[in-house]
């Protein structure tokens, strides 16, 4: 199995925290992402440092910072082309703003405000928006080295 996915497994039911790190405590989709990467050994932790920000930052702000972070670390890659540990980008409100770590089989685990740390389809719901079209930005795989 991926590290970066067999490392999102171990955060499965921690709780939504904005800005959190702290595995069963609290976490956000973004900073999933992070923990992710450090807990399978590909960065040290703290490695990654990222500015305070608001949990309705997407709803106020059109500048892609979440989407600049990413792009620093990883490489975008064609859907058709995804593996278990890429990490999926959605825009939410005005810019990307949400981050699920892809596991294998339509399948992603991500962090919700009132649900912690869940798995979930690639074709849920809360993927789409109320006119039916998709969230989806993106994929992206980590650069190593």
């Amino acid at each position: 199995m991926n590290p970066i996915a067999k490392e999102a497994y171990t955060w499965l039911g921690t709780p939504h925290i904005n800005q959190a790190k702290v595995k069963g405590r609290g976490i956000d989709c973004g900073m999933l992402l992070v923990a992710c990467l450090e807990g399978a050994g590909y960065i040290k932790e703290g490695e990654i440092k990222i500015p305070a920000y608001s949990n309705e930052w997407h709803l106020h702000h059109a500048e892609e910072w979440f989407l600049k972070i990413v792009e620093r670390y990883c490489a975008k890659v064609p859907p058709e082309e995804i593996e278990p540990g890429d990490f999926i980008l959605y825009k939410f409100g005005r810019c990307v703003s949400h981050g699920a770590v892809y596991i294998g089989n339509h399948q992603v685990i991500h962090a919700l405000v009132d649900h912690g740390v869940v798995m979930t389809g690639t074709d849920d719901v809360m993927f789409l928006t109320k006119m039916g079209q998709s969230r989806f930005y993106g994929v992206y795989r980590f650069r190593r080295g």
